[in-house]
């Protein structure tokens, strides 16, 4: 991975600190093939890069198969051929070849790149994207339930795809017909190519919310570039495109605004008899809980009502997606909200000022209890571990196969570990159990149980209260639970 950065990085500074030196030095002619040459260069280390070997050899068989129809065939026939040589990227005939080539090379040449420059931060990133996932479960959910919606958004994907190609190579094709007369204004037309791919991925990705958005945002250099181009005075020009510019920032800062707002919760709802408390775990941190870097535990006693707190939670939450903050669960008990959130290792001065935003929101005094907890000891004593918190867990992810229509029976997944043996024989002539030698230590045997049932509530509450209790009498202890369907 690190020498596929390392080819990829130096090559693109090779061409970018070419470009001046293809400006002064040479002709329009040797200008427009420096261009020709450094996007094709850039094409082929972004493939190379965020799609591994295969991908950039099978590109490169597509290229030069179109590249030699070009330049064999006379103009009359160039449309044509664009055309077929967008349906090869697009259809990806060698597709086959591909598969084969990704068995027989190396992973690290397959695999797109793993790169993070997030730091220390990555868990409240990966946290954000699970908090985007779910604000587009809607858009994801009608993949399933709604064949047109599903069919539609495939054909816009497809469209987009097809349509960034074909420009692209009729934009190369025009350059290298025109090299005598070449214009830097063509570099435009990939601009146009960019979005197209970005769009398409949204598509691909998040629905067509999101792609119009990308569209919306993107017409705004389009717009500056077709007012310098057109037949108005300069001092017209400048002041068209100055304005539309400043429109464009203020667009651009209120979509980042509504980015931060896009602050959800999921929760895993149940009252916790021991406690005594109605609780709301976060079901978006679930699979974050272990992680190092943020291991800074904070907890906030709020004397509200539970309306009132939760008709300030959203403020609070965008206010946590600000400053990087992870809300990971909040209960209601005696007239008192017990808030939970996990900070940066680093992240004592942020606590403070999370509790000064509380008191001054609730206009009241609010104690915190702020503790360094890298095993996640808090957080699995008062949620992970309890009863309610494993059911309500089930639960949600059994409606959540409801809601995509999946009418099946399920499965319940759970992994447990035993400190001793005989324990271990002892709970599996009660429950089938596969044994997970990956997760075992010497001084414990992690197992799994699956356990089939319907969909239906009481039956998930039922079997797992089941295991828990033979858990609790032979002594084993709960590490995780899933739910798949049959």
């Amino acid at each position: 991975m690190k020498r596929r950065i390392a080819i990829a990085g130096a090559l693109t500074i090779l061409i970018f600190i070419a470009m001046p030196i293809a400006l002064i030095l040479l002709n329009m002619r040797g200008q427009g093939i420096f261009m020709i040459s450094a996007i094709l260069s850039l094409v082929m280390v972004g493939i190379y890069v965020f799609g591994g070997l295969p991908k950039l050899i099978i590109a490169t068989i597509y290229g030069v198969f179109t590249a030699l129809f070009l330049f064999i065939l006379t103009r009359p026939y160039h449309l044509p051929i664009i055309i077929i040589g967008t349906l090869l990227y697009v259809l990806n005939p060698l597709s086959s070849f591909q598969t084969y080539l990704e068995n027989k090379l190396n992973k690290e040449d397959v695999l797109p790149i793993r790169i993070s420059i997030r730091g220390s931060y990555w868990p409240f990133y990966a946290y954000r994207k699970e908090m985007k996932n779910y604000y587009h479960l809607p858009q994801a959910r009608k993949l399933y339930t709604q064949k047109w919606y599903l069919h539609l958004r495939q054909l816009t994907t497809l469209s987009l795809v097809f349509l960034g190609t074909f420009i692209f190579i009729l934009g190369i094709n025009f350059i290298a017909n025109t090299l005598e007369d070449f214009n830097w204004y063509n570099f435009f037309v990939f601009y146009t190519v960019i979005i197209l791919f970005i769009m398409a991925w949204l598509s691909y990705k998040k629905g067509f919310t999101s792609t119009f958005r990308t569209l919306v945002l993107s017409l705004f250099p389009t717009i500056i570039y077709l007012v310098f181009m057109s037949n108005f005075t300069w001092p017209i020009k400048w002041i068209i495109a100055s304005s539309v510019f400043v429109i464009g920032i203020v667009v651009s800062i209120i979509e980042l605004v509504k980015f931060y707002h896009r602050a959800v919760y999921d929760s895993y709802h149940y009252y916790d008899v021991d406690q005594q408390r109605e609780v709301f775990a976060n079901a978006l941190f679930e699979s974050l809980v272990y992680n190092e870097p943020y291991c800074l535990s904070g907890y906030f006693k709020i004397k509200v009502k539970l309306t009132t707190f939760q008709k300030h939670f959203q403020d609070i939450l965008v206010y946590s997606n600000y400053f990087r903050i992870i809300i990971t669960a909040y209960s209601y008990g005696q007239e008192m909200v017990h808030l939970y959130a996990d900070f940066h290792r680093n992240g004592h001065k942020r606590a403070e000022k999370f509790k000064t935003y509380l008191e001054a929101k609730f206009n009241i005094s609010i104690p915190m209890d702020l503790k360094d907890d890298p095993d996640k000891t808090l957080y699995e004593k008062n949620f992970f571990h309890r009863p309610g918190y494993i059911i309500a867990r089930a639960q949600s992810l059994a409606n959540l196969l409801k809601e995509l229509e999946i009418k099946t029976k399920i499965m319940i997944s759970m992994i447990v570990y035993f400190e001793l043996e005989d324990e271990l024989e002892a709970f599996s002539e009660e429950f089938d159990v596969v044994p997970l030698e990956s997760l075992s230590e010497e001084d414990y045997l992690t197992v799994r149980v699956d356990i089939p049932s319907l969909n239906v509530d009481y039956m998930i509450e039922a079997k797992i209260r089941e295991v828990l209790l033979a858990l609790m009498v032979h002594h084993g202890k709960f590490v995780r639970i899933n739910v798949y369907y049959s």
